[in-house]
């Protein structure tokens, strides 16, 4: 199996340290099953004392999700040091990466995924958020696109009401994602400026601006 390294963090106690590391393996390439996830999230456990170690291993489909695995097992979600060529484009997926990483076991109920073994290499995830803040909207699509060129990567979310609703979305990753729904606050600040949809959609706007839209023209089938 052909691993390149992404992620990592090393920590010590005494006698016992650990490393926890997120790697990107070659192999799901050829795999059976088209679309499996890529990265591989690795602890390894030492006791040099006893002289002894052990190690335990999980897929996911993006980086971010192998560090939360790895948080959950001891990890410092603010020290992992990115090793991978492949640097964040921009601060709205470092804030979805960080919302990924510390999100915990439980609030995330993934669905489906899938990782593209092609330019530009898109990867996406459908997952019920069970925090949502909007309960009419709780289903989430995390999708990530690599820019080649650039050697950079933008992950955006999307908030759908169901996940058939959001399995439909995957049939044009070029579409815009729809963005989350006002928060109360910004409410009360639209009705403040006034009950015009000018003002109201002036308050969306300064709130949570919409997620760039992706590069276009990926020439590609429908991923399913």
């Amino acid at each position: 199996m052909d691993l390149a390294l992404m992620s990592e963090q090393h920590r010590a106690d005494g006698d016992r340290d650990a490393s926890f590391y997120v790697l990107y393996s070659t192999a799901h390439m050829h795999d059976d099953v088209p679309g499996l996830p890529a990265m591989v999230a690795v602890r390894v456990q030492r006791d040099r004392r006893a002289g002894t170690f052990g190690m335990e291993y999980a897929r996911h489909p993006l980086v971010a999700m192998g560090e939360g695995w790895l948080v959950r097992r001891g990890a410092d979600p603010a020290a992992f040091a990115r090793r991978g060529p492949i640097a964040p484009a921009d601060r709205e997926t470092e804030r979805v990466e960080a919302l990924l990483r510390g999100s915990g076991a439980h609030r995330f109920e993934i669905h489906d995924g899938y990782s593209f073994d092609t330019a530009p290499y898109d990867t996406w995830v459908i997952a019920t958020d069970t925090l949502a803040a909007d309960p009419v909207r709780p289903v989430r699509v995390f999708h990530d696109r690599r820019q080649v060129d650039d050697d950079t990567h933008t992950l955006r979310e999307g908030h759908f009401a169901s996940v058939e609703d959001a399995r439909a979305w995957t049939d044009d990753l070029d579409s815009p994602l729809p963005p989350a729904a006002l928060s109360p606050s910004v409410r009360v600040a639209a009705a403040l400026l006034g009950t015009s949809s000018a003002a109201a959609g002036w308050a969306r706007v300064i709130s949570t601006p919409p997620p760039a839209a992706p590069p276009s023209g990926n020439g590609r089938p429908p991923s399913r």
